[in-house]
């Protein structure tokens, strides 16, 4: 799942000049530093100060200053994290709606709507976990390809927002694929989740998990009576697993996971 807990591109310290030392003053930027210390230490009370601030930067930028559609794409992921946190309906209504408003309302040439589409992207994906809409899935996936179309491709280096977003929709397509049982569509999440962990270096904190997410996407072939790709599903879950961190909250259904398909090799002789 795509989570933009990076600092917003918008934010007054990209202007040059005096502008950049008054961003602490900015609603947007006081909305983004709440946000990442949300992400840090889970208090509930800097979650709402982030919506604050963001409702409020949504008022003071008029529409046609970027940072208006950055206010309202923020405003999509903090409603979807209050959703993850107290499971509210409501807020992941409010994320859906907020995600596209920023879409539609960003400017020609928005350097950032990528980060807006992907943003609505995660709400609707969020969605389908909890509804099983079809709808919803079908647009997250539409709305990752679209991120991929238009963002710029790099001849060297890594590209980090490019490859989140092929493993983003190598996620979507892996929940529609298994839902309803496609070996096309699983095909094509594999193929996503192998660009993304090519482009994605070994020492890179994303690896092992970009690991996990291919050997889920194999699974799913394999579940679909493609049991060539049984030994490979085991090795990128054995590695992903070897990846992580000790405690990560992953770990138990990863090992529950590789169980699994130990057993499935077991019994069918592959």
């Amino acid at each position: 799942m795509a989570r933009w807990f990076g600092r917003s591109r918008s934010r007054s310290y990209d202007k040059p000049g005096a502008a950049a030392e008054s961003e602490h003053l900015e609603p947007l930027g006081v909305s983004d530093d709440l946000r990442l210390a949300y992400g840090r230490t889970g208090d509930p009370k800097l979650l709402r100060g982030s919506l604050q601030a963001a409702e409020l930067a949504v008022e003071v930028y008029p529409v046609d200053d970027i940072r208006h559609a950055a206010a309202l794409s923020s405003l999509c992921m903090l409603h979807r994290l209050s959703w993850e946190r107290d499971r509210s309906a409501a807020d992941l209504v409010k994320a859906v709606d907020y995600g596209r408003q920023a879409v539609d309302k960003s400017l020609p040439g928005d350097p950032v709507l990528p980060r807006h589409m992907s943003s609505l992207a995660t709400a609707l994906q969020e969605v389908y976990d909890s509804t099983k809409d079809t709808e919803s899935i079908d647009e997250a996936i539409a709305l990752y390809r679209g991120c991929l179309d238009i963002m710029p491709v790099r001849a060297a280096g890594l590209n980090e927002e490019r490859v989140a977003q092929e493993s983003n929709l190598a996620n979507s397509l892996l929940r529609k694929g298994r839902t309803a049982n496609d070996s096309a569509i699983l095909d094509e999440a594999a193929e996503h989740a192998r660009a993304a962990l090519r482009d994605t270096p070994e020492d890179h904190p994303m690896h092992a998990p970009r690991l996990i997410n291919l050997g889920g996407a194999l699974l799913g072939l394999v579940q679909t009576g493609h049991r060539e790709h049984m030994a490979a599903a085991e090795d990128m879950y054995a590695r992903g697993l070897r990846g992580l961190p000790v405690g990560h909250p992953s770990r138990a259904g990863v090992e529950q996971t590789l169980a699994i398909i130990k057993g499935l090799r077991r019994q069918f002789g592959v």
